[in-house]
């Protein structure tokens, strides 16, 4: 039996800027903390669950940025989960008053792990429905360190990204002669953010984001594109996501996965909160309950002293 799977994958990726690329740590003003949550294929009977939590810095003086964060993910009947703690590091270089280069740096550290008090193995049966299996090539839990890295480029509206997940490709098999390898996950996301009323700046009045996100991992790869609508304290969106046209899950299967609606709150210049639902339009079809996600960010209020810094102008959601 052949097995294929991917890294979680957020609907709402910019609201997890230190798992998307680490050049947007310390990307914002001031301190930042991110909670994440989503819960897919809620129709079927063990939804795939991922929650995560993010916490970084800008420190002006120095260009840099510093961030932690915490992702945790749960699949399937036996419970199959990671745990990754990494840190974040980033530096921003200026090109001119209007333009800069960031790069950045994550080491993590993943516990994988699984619930096999629901296996029954052949020997099991064997032995007349013996309550544990001889089978001695089974760990249940592994550990390895991965190492990622990203670059980005913006000015005052547009911006883009390439980040290279397990650069290393750690080791992850739960057999013990086993040295089945993380493959390295590629993500490039571009943007470009314009004021719907005049030429100016887009800091303030309601303006309209269009984005994409193209990854890839393995032999698995997925395209990402919508628009978002920032507009009075209300954030509003539409997503698509798929390859239709260029790729094929098989011969007569179209690459289409999901049509994503987003909407959100901005509480005041600290809170905000962002809902989305996933539609499945894959052939998978809607029973699979699509998938709910949910964001809340808090930044801390900038000090009046502090120097004020160029912000990348991709989405904060």
């Amino acid at each position: 039996m052949e097995l294929v799977a991917q890294d979680p994958q957020l609907s709402q990726f910019y609201a997890a800027p230190l798992y998307l690329n680490p050049a947007l740590t310390g990307n914002i003003q001031q301190d930042r903390l991110i909670l994440n949550y989503r819960t897919q294929w809620v129709g079927l009977p063990n939804s795939y669950d991922t929650y995560a939590v993010s916490y970084d810095h800008r420190a002006a003086l120095a260009n840099s940025g510093y961030g932690v964060m915490v992702m945790h993910d749960q699949a399937g009947t036996h419970g199959l989960s990671f745990t990754h703690v990494a840190a974040n590091y980033s530096y921003e270089a200026r090109i001119n008053n209007q333009q800069a280069f960031r790069a950045g740096l994550r080491m993590g550290y993943t516990m994988r792990s699984y619930d096999p008090s629901n296996f029954l193995f052949a020997d099991q049966i064997i032995r007349d429905n013996a309550a544990n299996s001889v089978e001695s090539n089974l760990l249940e839990r592994t550990s390895y360190l991965d190492m990622s890295a990203g670059g980005l480029y913006f000015d005052e509206h547009f911006w883009v990204g390439v980040s290279m997940n397990h650069l290393n490709k750690p080791k992850q098999s739960l057999l013990v002669s086993g040295d089945a390898r993380l493959p390295i996950r590629t993500s490039i996301h571009t943007g470009y953010r314009f004021p719907l009323k005049g030429k100016g700046n887009t800091k303030n009045g309601s303006k309209i984001t269009i984005a994409t996100h193209y990854k890839s991992q393995g032999k698995w790869d997925q395209f990402d594109i919508g628009a978002y609508l920032d507009h009075d304290r209300i954030i509003a969106g539409l997503w698509y996501r798929g390859l239709p046209g260029f790729k094929s899950y098989a011969p007569g299967y179209p690459n289409n996965d999901a049509v994503v609606f987003l909407v959100g709150f901005v509480a005041n210049e600290q809170w905000q909160i962002v809902y989305s639902y996933d539609a499945t339009i894959s052939w998978l079809t809607p029973s699979s309950g699509g998938a709910h996600e949910i964001s809340l960010a808090y930044e801390w209020p900038r000090k009046s002293k502090r120097r004020k810094a160029r912000i990348v102008p991709c989405p904060k959601f």
